[in-house]
C-alpha cells in the first residue's frame, strides 16, 4: 500500500490496459468500416431491371374502345417492364413519365361481364399496387426477386403526337422511397 492507503496500479498494468482499450476501439472501428456494411447491405434494392434502353416495337391495336397507333403495350406476356427488389415497402408504386409528350394508360381486366376497363387515361404519373406484379425468385439466389406484370393488367405508353422512329422514352418507378429509371427506344418497324 502506498501513501494514504490507496493502491497504485503499476506502469506495466496501466500500459497493458491502455493498449487493450485501443485494440478494442480499433477492432470496433474496423468492424464498422468493413463488416457492418457487408452484413447490413441490401443485396437486391428496388430498381427497374428492364427496359434499360432496349428497342421495343411500336404496335397498332385496340383495347376496349380505344384505338392505339404506334403505342407500346406492356403486358404479362411481353415482359417489357421488369422490376426487381426483395423488400415489402408498402402497397403502391408510382410510375412517372419523364419524356415530354408521352403518357401512360392503365387497363384492368374487369372480368368477362365488364371486359377491359381504363383506370388511367393519358396520365403523366400513375399509382400501381404492388399486387399488380408477381415476384419470381431467380434460380441462383432465392432472395433476388424479379417483378413481372400480372395478367389482367396492361400498361400502354403512347404519345399524343407523331412518334419518331427510335425515339427514346424515359420513365421512373418509385417504390418505398427508392426510384428506379427505365428507358426504351420505340421502333416503328418497316414502313
Amino acid at each position: 500500500m502506498g501513501k494514504g492507503g490507496r493502491s497504485r496500479i503499476s506502469y506495466e498494468t496501466s500500459f497493458r490496459a491502455k493498449v487493450l482499450i485501443l485494440a478494442v476501439i480499433f477492432g470496433i472501428a474496423i468492424f464498422m468500416i468493413v463488416y457492418y456494411p457487408l452484413l447490413s447491405h441490401n443485396v437486391n434494392p428496388f430498381d427497374v431491371a428492364s427496359p434499360k434502353g432496349q428497342v421495343v416495337l411500336a404496335q397498332n391495336f385496340t383495347l376496349g374502345s380505344v384505338n392505339y397507333t404506334n403505342a407500346v403495350p406492356i403486358t404479362s406476356q411481353n415482359g417489357v417492364l421488369v422490376l426487381k427488389g426483395n423488400d415489402d415497402a408498402g402497397d403502391t408504386l408510382t410510375m412517372k413519365m419523364e419524356t415530354p409528350g408521352w403518357c401512360i394508360d392503365i387497363w384492368v381486366w374487369g372480368g368477362s361481364s365488364n371486359g377491359w376497363q381504363l383506370k388511367y387515361d393519358c396520365a403523366r404519373e400513375v399509382q400501381l399496387s404492388q399486387y399488380s406484379f408477381r415476384r419470381v425468385p431467380t434460380h441462383e439466389a432465392k432472395e433476388i426477386l424479379y417483378w413481372y406484370l400480372e395478367p389482367g393488367y396492361v400498361i400502354v405508353l403512347h404519345k399524343e403526337g407523331a412518334v419518331q422512329n427510335y425515339e427514346t422514352v424515359n420513365f421512373t418507378v418509385t417504390y418505398g422511397g427508392v426510384t428506379g429509371e427505365g428507358s426504351l427506344r420505340v421502333s416503328l418497324g418497316s414502313q
